[in-house]
C-alpha cells in the first residue's frame, strides 16, 4: 500500500508543479537555474544585451513563483540593460522596473528570439528586433559609453507596446515578465478608465479623495496638538510647552504629506504623470521633514540658552548663538540631502560639487572667513567680554559688541570703532576691565620753606588716610618725600584703587584728593605752583 501511495505522489508532483509555475522552455529553465546571482550583465553587443535582459527577466519570474527573495536582484539586472538616461531622476527605478516587465511581456507574446540571428558586431550603432519597434543602441556618452542598451525611446513607449499586445497569449515556452493586473481593474468601471494627461478619471478622483483625507488628518493633528498643549500648561515646567509649540506646526504638515506619500502606490499612476506627482509629494514630504528638524534644533538651542541663564554660567552669548545657528543649518542640510538621495539624486556628486564650490567661495571670501574664525577664537578664548575696557590695535575703549566679523569698541570720545576680528585675535590686548585694582601714581609739590616736621607729618597722615580706605589696597600704599623739584618739594604718592569702572575710579580719587587738601589745611602746608625767582647782581649805570 505504501508503495502505491509513493508512486502516486511521484506521478502527481510534476503535475502540481506545472500548475504553479508557468510553462517555459527546457533550455531557458536550465540556464536560469544554473546561473549565479553574481553573473555579470553583459552589454558588449546587441546579442549580449538581449540575452542578458531575457535571462534576467526569466530568473525574475521564476524567483517570484519560488518566493526565494531574489526577484528584485534579477529585475535590477534586467533594468541595467536599459538606457534610463533620459528619464527623470525621481522615480527612475520604478519606471525602469515597469518598462522591463512590459517589454518582457511584449517579447514573449510576439516573437521567440533566435539569438544566433542577433548580431554580435559592435560596429553598428543601432539594432531593431524583427517585427517590432524595440531597439538596442550603442551609448555615445555618459558613464556607460560604447555599451549596447535598450533605447530610451523603447523604454518610454514600453507601456504603449504592452497595451497593444496585452490580449495576445504568451508564446509556447515563454513565461512572460511577471505582470499581474492591478487590483483597480477589477473594481473600476470602464467609464472611469479614459485618461487625461496620462491619468485616468478614477485616478483623478482618488487623488482628490486622498487630498481631502490629508486635509482632514491635518485638522485632526492640529486638534490633538491643541489638546496636548492644554495639558502641558498644567505642568510646573515650561520646556514641554515650548516643545509642543515647536512641533505642532511641522508635525501637522508632515502628517499630511506622509499620508499622500504612503498612498502614492494606490493611485497606480505610471510614466511621466507618476514622475511629476512623485516629485511633488516626495519634495513636500522631505521639505516638511527638514522643517521639523529645523524646529527641533531651534528648541534644543533655546533650552541651552535657558539652562545657561538659570545656572548663571559664564558662557559667551555670541558663541551660543553660533552653536544654535550651526545646529539648525546642519539639521536642514542633513534632511535635504536625505531627501535628495531618496529622490534618486547622486548625493556623492552633489557633495563633491559643493566641496569645489566651497573651495572657490573660501578663496573669494578668505577675509570674511578669517574674521569668522577670529570671532570663534575670541568667543572660545575670551580675552575680553562685553563691557570690558580694553586697549588693542591703538584703540582704547569699552567693548560694546563682539560680532562675527568685527568687535565694536566705544572710545572715551564716544566714537564707535570696529576692529576686524582677524586682526584683533592676533593683537596684544590690554584688558583694563579685568584689573582688580587700578594703579594711581602722582607727584604733589609743596612749597619750599615747609619745615621738615610738617613734611613728615603730612606724609604719615596721607599714608594712614589711604590705608584706612576700603577701596585702596592697604599693603601697596607708598607716600614719601621723593625729590627737590625746581619750584617745589615733591611728594611721591603711589597706591592701587579698587574700582570696576572709570566713573567709580574718578569718584574715589575725588574723595581721596579732598581728604589730602583737608590734611594740608590742618597742617598749614601750601601746595607749590611753578614759580621763578630772578636775582639782579647790579643795575646798569645811567648814561650821562
Amino acid at each position: 500500500m505504501r508503495a502505491i501511495l509513493l508512486l502516486l505522489a511521484v506521478l502527481l508532483l510534476p503535475a502540481a508543479e506545472g500548475q504553479v509555475v508557468e510553462p517555459q522552455s527546457a533550455a531557458t529553465s536550465s540556464q536560469v537555474q544554473g546561473q549565479s546571482p553574481l553573473f555579470p550583465v553583459k552589454t558588449d553587443n546587441p546579442r549580449d544585451t538581449m540575452r542578458s535582459f531575457m535571462r534576467a527577466m526569466d530568473a525574475h519570474v521564476q524567483s517570484l513563483h519560488a518566493r526565494d527573495g531574489k526577484a528584485a536582484v534579477w529585475l535590477a539586472d534586467a533594468v541595467r540593460c536599459m538606457d534610463l538616461s533620459h528619464t527623470s531622476i525621481v522615480g527612475r527605478d520604478i519606471i525602469g522596473r515597469e518598462a522591463a516587465r512590459n517589454l518582457k511581456e511584449v517579447i514573449d507574446r510576439v516573437i521567440i528570439i533566435d539569438y544566433d540571428k542577433v548580431p554580435m558586431e559592435t560596429g553598428q550603432a543601432r539594432w531593431r528586433l524583427r517585427g517590432t519597434e524595440i531597439t538596442i543602441h550603442r551609448m555615445a556618452e555618459g558613464d556607460r559609453v560604447d555599451e549596447f542598451l535598450i533605447s530610451s525611446d523603447t523604454v518610454e513607449r514600453s507601456r504603449d507596446f504592452f497595451a497593444r499586445v496585452r490580449e495576445l497569449p504568451l508564446l509556447p515556452g515563454t513565461i512572460g515578465g511577471g505582470y499581474t493586473p492591478p487590483w483597480q481593474e477589477a473594481l473600476v468601471p470602464a467609464s472611469l478608465r479614459p485618461e487625461v494627461f496620462g491619468v485616468a478619471y478614477w485616478q483623478w478622483l482618488l487623488m482628490g479623495a486622498l487630498i481631502f483625507v490629508g486635509l482632514i488628518l491635518r485638522q485632526a493633528v492640529r486638534l490633538g496638538g491643541f489638546v496636548v498643549k492644554q495639558l502641558t500648561r498644567r505642568t510646573s515646567v515650561t520646556w514641554d510647552d515650548a516643545l509642543v509649540d515647536a512641533l505642532i506646526g511641522p508635525i501637522t504638515h508632515l502628517g499630511t504629506t506622509g499620508v499622500w506619500f504612503a498612498s502614492l502606490h494606490l493611485l497606480g499612476i505610471t510614466g511621466s504623470a507618476y514622475t511629476v506627482i512623485a516629485f511633488l509629494i516626495k519634495g513636500a514630504f522631505f521639505i516638511n521633514l527638514a522643517y521639523l528638524a529645523y524646529k527641533l534644533a531651534d528648541f534644543v538651542g533655546e533650552m541651552m540658552e535657558r539652562r545657561v541663564k538659570q545656572r548663571h554660567q559664564d558662557i559667551n552669548q555670541g558663541l551660543l548663538r553660533l552653536v544654535k545657528q550651526t545646529m539648525k543649518i546642519l539639521a536642514l542640510v542633513f534632511c535635504l540631502l536625505l531627501g535628495a538621495q531618496n529622490m534618486g539624486m547622486d548625493v556623492a556628486s552633489l557633495i563633491a560639487g559643493l566641496g569645489i564650490g566651497g573651495l572657490a567661495f573660501a578663496l573669494a571670501a578668505k577675509d570674511t572667513l578669517a574674521n569668522l574664525f577670529g570671532s570663534v577664537m575670541i568667543m572660545l578664548d575670551r580675552p575680553f567680554r562685553v563691557g570690558d575696557f580694553i586697549n588693542a590695535k591703538g584703540v582704547e575703549g569699552s567693548v560694546e559688541e563682539i560680532g562675527f566679523r568685527s568687535t565694536r569698541i566705544r572710545t572715551p570720545a564716544n566714537s564707535l570703532v570696529s576692529v576686524p576680528n582677524s586682526e584683533l585675535v592676533l593683537a596684544n590686548i590690554d584688558n583694563l576691565g579685568m584689573r582688580e585694582y587700578r594703579r594711581v601714581r602722582e607727584t604733589w609739590g609743596i612749597t619750599y620753606g615747609t619745615p621738615t616736621e610738617k613734611i613728615e607729618a603730612f606724609c604719615n597722615a596721607v599714608r594712614e588716610m589711604l590705608r584706612a580706605r576700603e577701596s585702596v589696597k592697604a599693603d601697596a600704599v607708598e607716600v614719601w618725600f621723593n625729590a627737590l623739584g625746581a619750584s617745589s618739594l615733591d611728594i611721591l604718592v603711589n597706591y592701587h584703587l579698587k574700582a570696576a569702572t572709570w566713573s567709580a575710579e574718578l569718584e574715589h580719587r575725588q574723595a581721596i584728593l579732598l581728604s589730602v587738601v583737608q590734611i594740608a589745611e590742618r597742617l598749614q602746608i601750601g601746595f607749590a605752583f611753578p614759580t621763578q625767582t630772578v636775582h639782579l647782581a647790579s643795575m646798569p649805570a645811567k648814561p650821562a
